[in-house]
């Protein structure tokens, strides 16, 4: 999950129907939570000065074989989600203010319970307490909060490294966790209990960096809740594929509200594989101008086409015009680019509207095509939905609505027909399933194809073509149709090429298949389909069939 993060302590998703665990591994991508641990410090005593200045006393039962620790220091404000920041400065300035009045009110009373006359000493002691009490006055007048400040340490214990972090900023690292990467041991712990964020662990480079992994947007976890909520006893919240386990790249960076960074996208790639992840769901993107093109791009291409993972993406919230697509998952060939659906029975559940229409995309659901003439959208799935949001939202779900809940309903569709055809043993990749979804999808009448691409997704249809043209080796390869000048398609859109004087125009239209980087020069010989253009439309002339 490409996102903003996913809470590893929301009730659904903590296990499979299985009894395997939910969420396997977090890692922030951005940077975001690092903290260096650049400084070594020798423990006397189980005690060590952190970075803050506090004094912290380390538990007596860890083990320390090197007799050395690593020591940081990272503040609150900077791993709390900006909704958070702003509930947890508004309970502290109110405990704050609560303490303060009773200051003031303390001083006040002694004030006027000191003696008037000029020769009593205890004039002095009401100089003083005036002083004071302008003091108390000044301080909650120019009441400032730079947040929490957590002391951290890491160490190796012989096996792994281990990281605490001082999360009551009390100084006693005995009672907390001293937890080791998320992978290994799946261990996550909260803040404090008016937060309720919590948040694990990975420890990099020798212990010199430790991150901490806590989300920055409830939509994370929404979309993962969409993809594979697990509610035991209540079924009815289980999302699309209860049993699909869960790897939660946090691409939306603290920092900047959640939105993500090119490096975060990249670095989200080799977590993919070193995770061995099946499908990627990426519910974010923004508009472009050069579609299928850059740096990135050709990360994620090489994920789709040489690791063969099936990459299912928002086709964006910017419609109803045509070409507002968004980048990646609208414009880029290798990713799947979702649309979204409404049906009459979530204008009904959802939206309790009075009077229901038919099957139609949301209109503000972004629509193709690309400048460079693709589709852009390629499926289309149901595009809201009640999941479960982190903790700290203080709710346990949420009702959101877009593109983002459109693209992890398929990507769990999409999970449901890979576990069927794992437990059969039915040969698959890639490009199988993408065109099997693609070819069963339902044609809703009320959509344009750039709004709903191929159609309505439709899952035993696809699981059923997949297993009937198991051996038709021609299903396993991407066909790429470009034009000369390297465009993807066709797009005539102003007066002076689709209008009624427009001229007649001929395009030359290449097809070629796209085989995998390790693919053999005898493969690529023994290749051949055949293969027919056909119009579906009556201004467009190809061919004799």
């Amino acid at each position: 999950i490409f996102d903003t993060g996913v809470d590893p302590g929301v009730v659904g998703l903590q296990t499979t129907p299985d009894g395997r665990p939910k969420v396997i591994d977090i890692v922030d991508a951005t940077g975001s939570g690092d903290v260096d641990m650049s400084k070594v410090i020798k423990p006397e005593k189980s005690q060590v000065t952190g970075l803050s200045g506090r004094t912290l006393k380390l538990n007596k039962k860890w083990k320390i074989p090197t007799g050395e620790v690593r020591v940081g220091m990272k503040a609150g404000y900077e791993l709390y989600p900006h909704e958070l920041v702003e509930r947890i400065k508004k309970h502290r300035r109110q405990k704050f203010l609560q303490k303060q009045r009773q200051l003031e009110s303390d001083l006040r009373l002694r004030i006027e319970n000191c003696v008037s006359d000029e020769q009593d000493k205890s004039q002095i002691d009401k100089a003083e307490l005036e002083k004071r009490l302008e003091a108390v006055i000044a301080a909650t007048k120019n009441y400032t909060d730079a947040g929490p400040l957590y002391d951290c340490v890491v160490f190796h214990d012989g096996e792994h490294y281990r990281a605490a972090v001082d999360t009551d900023e009390d100084g006693d690292l005995a009672d907390e966790k001293a937890m080791t990467n998320f992978r290994v041991a799946r261990e996550y712990a909260q803040f404090d209990d008016v937060s309720l964020l919590n948040f694990g662990v990975n420890i990099y480079e020798e212990g010199k960096v430790l991150s901490i992994v806590a989300d920055a947007h409830p939509h994370g976890t929404h979309v993962a809740g969409i993809v594979a909520g697990y509610y035991p006893d209540q079924p009815e919240w289980n999302g699309v594929a209860p049993g699909a386990q869960i790897v939660s790249v946090k691409i939306g960076d603290t920092y900047i509200d959640g939105m993500e960074t090119g490096q975060a996208l990249i670095r989200g790639t080799k977590t993919v594989l070193e995770n061995k992840c099946d499908l990627v769901n990426m519910s974010f993107g923004e508009p472009t101008k050069t579609p299928n093109k850059g740096l990135i791009i050709k990360y994620f291409d090489e994920l789709v086409t040489k690791h063969r993972v099936i990459f299912c993406a928002s086709a964006g919230n910017a419609g109803p015009a045509l070409s507002t697509v968004g980048a990646p998952g609208g414009t880029s060939s290798s990713l799947i680019g979702i649309g979204a659906h409404v049906s009459p029975q979530m204008m009904e559940a959802q939206y309790a509207l009075r009077e229901t229409f038919s099957d139609r995309p949301y209109s503000w659901t972004s629509r193709g095509p690309t400048f460079d003439g693709d589709i852009g959208v390629n499926l289309f799935a149901p595009g809201g939905a009640f999941a479960p949001v982190p903790q700290w939202t203080l709710q346990k779900s949420m009702q959101m609505n877009g593109t983002s809940m459109a693209s992890p309903n398929c990507c769990g569709n999409f999970a449901l027909v890979l576990s069927g055809l794992k437990a059969e043993k039915v040969a698959y990749n890639q490009e199988s399933v993408r065109r099997a979804f693609e070819n069963t999808a339902q044609w809703i009448d009320d959509a344009s194809p750039w709004a709903q691409g191929a159609g309505l997704i439709q899952t035993p249809a696809a699981f059923d073509a997949l297993k009937r043209d198991v051996n038709r080796n021609s299903e396993m390869y991407r066909l790429e149709a470009t034009l000369s000048n390297g465009n993807r398609g066709v797009y005539l859109r102003e007066p002076h090429e689709a209008g009624d004087d427009a001229e007649p125009q001929e395009y030359r239209v290449t097809v070629k298949p796209l085989f995998h980087p390790d693919a053999t020069s005898q493969e690529k010989v023994d290749f051949r389909i055949r293969l027919e253009l056909q119009s579906t439309e009556d201004g467009v002339q190809v061919g004799p069939e």
